[in-house]
C-alpha cells in the first residue's frame, strides 16, 4: 500500500478547518515535515503511511549543527499518526529514502501499521505445524499472540476447523486469510495495533460521496486483465468417512469385519468426494473465454458436511470443455456472442462452506481491483466522524455511471501545503463478501449506456 499511497494524485485544494493530521516518532512530534498521508486498504490489511520532506540548501547549513528532523528517523521507529485527538495509526518506520540533488533535500519516510508484522513475517516456524479441531477465532489468536497483536471478532467463528496445516514458510496474514475465507469472515486491522474479524459493509459512513457536490477529485482507472469468464479453486483432504481399518488387516478374527460407514454412498464416491473437490464461479458479463484457476493452499473439505456436499456441476457448452474433456468450438467461437451465461446462486444459510465459496470470493475480488474508482474530498470526515474502509456510502457519480450505494475499501487522509482531505477508492459492496448477502452487480450500475436512478 506504500507504493499505492506514494502514486496516489494530488488535489489543489484549499485549507479547511478541523483537526489537522500530525506524526509521532519514538514519541516525539514532527515540526518540519511537508507532507503526511496515512490510510487503510481492504486488500491490503495492513495500514500505511508516508511523510516527506523537502528542503532547500539551508539544509545543508543544518549539518553544521543540529541534524534535520528527519535525519533523525530511522527504520524500526515506532509511529503513530493521529487526527485531532484520534490516533488512527500505530506503527514501525519500514523504510527511509533520502535524495540530495539540485540544491534541495527530499527524505521520504514510509511505514505499516503494527499488522505490517504478519505480513512479512512466518507463522509458527518452530511448529507446532498441525491444528486440530480448533475453531476461527481461536487459530488466528494463536497464530498473532506471539506478535503481542490482539484478535477481536464480530462474527460467529462457525464449525470448527478439523485438520489445520500451517507450513514453516507460511506468513501469518496468508493463513490467517486464507482460514478466514473458509468461514465467510473479512479481516481487518484497526490500525491502531489489532485484527479483527468481521463482515463486510455492515455500517454506513458519516455522509455520501456525490460529484458536483463535495467530490473535488474523481478519478476512475479500469484494467480488464483481471477479468476471468471461470474461476476455478481447486483443493483436497483425506476422507473423514474411511473406516478406521482396512476391511482385511492383521489381528482380525475369523467371521468378523469392520463396520461399514455410516454413509450410503459407495467407497468409491466417498473418496471421490474427498479428494476431488473444487469451486467454480462464473461471470457471464464476461463473452470471452478468459479461466483462471487457484489452488487452495489450505487443507479443503475437512469436515464430513463439506465433503457430503456435492460439487457444483460445471456447465460443459458454455466454459470451453465438452463432455469428453476436449475443447468445445460451441462454447466461444471467435467474435460471435455465445448462449447467454448463467452466475452462480448465491449461497444458502444452511450450506458448509466449501471451495465454492472461495471460487466466488475470487470472482469478486479479481473483478473489483480492476477497477479503481477514487474520490477525494476536503477534510477528514462528515460531523466529526472520520471516513473508513469497510463503510458503505451511497455515491453518486453520473460520470462513471454510479448512482448507488458501494463500498468503502480504501481510505488515505493527507495533510500537506493544499490542506486536509481524503481519498476514498469505492468497490462494489460484495467485492468481499462470502455470504452472498450483497450478491451481484446492484440496482443503479449503468448498464448499455444507461443509467438506472435509485430514488433515496
Amino acid at each position: 500500500m506504500a507504493d499505492a499511497l506514494a502514486s496516489a494524485p494530488a488535489s489543489s485544494t484549499i485549507h479547511v478547518s478541523g483537526a489537522g493530521m500530525v506524526a509521532f516518532i519514538n514519541g516525539k512530534r514532527l515540526k518540519s515535515a511537508e507532507a503526511i498521508e496515512a490510510g487503510r486498504d481492504l486488500a491490503e490489511i495492513a495500514g500505511a503511511f508516508r511523510i516527506s520532506y523537502l528542503d532547500t540548501a539551508r539544509a545543508f547549513d543544518a549539518l553544521g549543527g543540529d541534524k534535520p528532523e528527519f535525519a533523525m528517523i530511522k527504520e524500526h521507529d515506532h509511529a503513530e499518526i493521529r487526527i485531532g485527538d484520534e490516533t488512527v495509526l500505530k506503527g514501525f518506520v519500514d523504510a527511509v529514502q533520502l535524495r540530495i540533488a539540485d540544491g534541495q533535500v527530499e527524505a521520504i519516510i514510509s511505514g505499516r501499521d503494527v499488522t505490517g508484522d504478519l505480513v512479512d513475517c512466518c507463522a509458527n516456524p518452530l511448529g507446532p505445524g498441525e491444528y486440530r479441531q480448533v475453531d476461527l477465532t481461536t487459530i488466528v489468536g494463536r497464530l498473532t499472540k506471539p506478535f503481542g497483536i490482539p484478535v477481536k471478532s464480530d462474527i460467529d467463528p462457525g464449525a470448527p476447523f478439523t485438520l489445520v496445516a500451517v507450513e514453516p514458510s507460511d506468513r501469518v496474514l496468508s493463513a490467517v486469510e486464507k482460514l478466514s475465507r473458509q468461514r465467510g469472515a473479512l479481516v481487518v486491522s484497526d490500525g491502531v495495533g489489532g485484527l479483527r474479524l468481521t463482515r463486510a459493509g455492515t455500517t454506513r459512513a458519516p455522509g455520501a460521496l456525490r460529484v458536483g457536490d463535495n467530490i473535488i477529485e474523481a478519478e476512475t482507472q479500469i484494467d480488464a486483465r483481471g477479468h476471468f469468464s471461470d474461476i476455478y479453486v481447486k483443493g483436497a483432504f483425506k476422507s473423514v468417512l474411511r473406516p478406521p481399518k482396512a476391511p482385511l488387516h492383521a489381528g482380525m478374527k475369523p467371521g468378523k469385519s469392520n463396520p461399514a460407514p455410516s454413509s450410503t454412498l459407495s467407497a468409491s464416491e466417498i473418496e471421490r468426494r474427498a479428494v476431488l473437490r473444487y469451486g467454480h464461479a462464473i461471470d457471464p458479463s464476461l463473452n470471452r473465454y478468459r479461466p483462471a484457476v487457484f489452488l487452495a493452499a489450505t487443507q479443503s473439505g475437512g469436515s464430513e458436511p463439506t465433503q457430503m456436499a456435492q460439487d457444483v456441476k460445471l456447465d460443459s457448452t458454455a466454459e470451453g470443455l465438452s463432455a469428453h474433456y476436449g475443447p468445445a468450438p460451441k462454447a466461444y467461437h471467435g467474435q460471435k456472442r455465445h448462449k447467454k451465461r448463467k452466475a452462480r446462486p448465491p449461497r444458502q444459510p444452511s450450506s458448509p462452506w466449501t471451495l465454492q465459496d472461495q471460487a466466488d470470493w475470487r470472482m469478486r475480488t479479481t473483478r473489483a481491483h480492476g477497477t479503481i474508482r477514487l474520490y477525494t474530498v476536503q477534510g477528514y470526515g462528515v460531523h466529526g466522524v472520520l471516513w473508513r474502509p469497510n463503510t458503505i456510502v451511497y455515491v453518486s457519480d453520473p460520470y462513471a455511471g454510479i448512482d448507488q450505494d458501494m463500498l468503502i475499501g480504501a481510505v488515505t487522509y493527507v495533510a500537506d501545503a493544499s490542506g486536509y482531505r481524503t481519498r476514498i477508492s469505492v468497490v462494489p459492496l460484495d467485492t468481499y463478501d462470502l455470504t452472498g448477502a450483497q450478491d451481484r452487480v446492484q440496482r443503479g450500475m449503468r448498464r448499455s449506456g444507461k443509467i438506472r436512478a435509485r430514488a433515496r
